[in-house]
């Protein structure tokens, strides 16, 4: 069985909104799609559960997909988001940290401690912000 999730990328300024999961890696926020919504509204909803942070979806980065332990699969579909209001607010029960992190930062965070795929993802986000 595959599950799906979405999630953003979102960008302020030349800022991406980064967080560190459970497992101490550096990412971005997502989670699963609920019965009746678009992958685009997953995003926008998750990306505010959590990070307290409200954006705007724009373009499709792209989709990631990952073993999950148990025997599932996992399919991520990412997209560009641009920073709308709020105030960076980690969901405690999922998440360790949230923060902003300058473009190169994050692409090191990314690099370091992050997971395979996500530095493409990054780089098109940051292409799409340089437009």
């Amino acid at each position: 069985m595959t599950e799906q999730s979405a999630g953003g990328i979102v960008v302020r300024g030349d800022e991406v909104l980064m967080i560190r999961d459970r497992y101490g890696r550096w990412t971005f926020p997502k989670g699963h799609i609920e019965q009746g919504e678009t992958p685009k509204e997953a995003a926008v909803r998750e990306v505010l559960e959590e990070t307290g942070v409200q954006a705007v979806p724009g373009e499709r980065l792209g989709q990631v997909g990952y073993a999950l332990s148990g025997g599932n699969d996992k399919q991520v579909t990412w997209f560009f988001m641009t920073y709308e209001n709020g105030e960076v607010r980690p969901l405690q029960s999922e998440i360790a940290e949230a923060r902003w992190l300058g473009f190169d930062q994050a692409q090191e965070q990314v690099q370091r401690h992050g997971y395979p795929g996500y530095r493409a993802l990054l780089r098109k986000a940051r292409e799409i912000h340089s437009r």
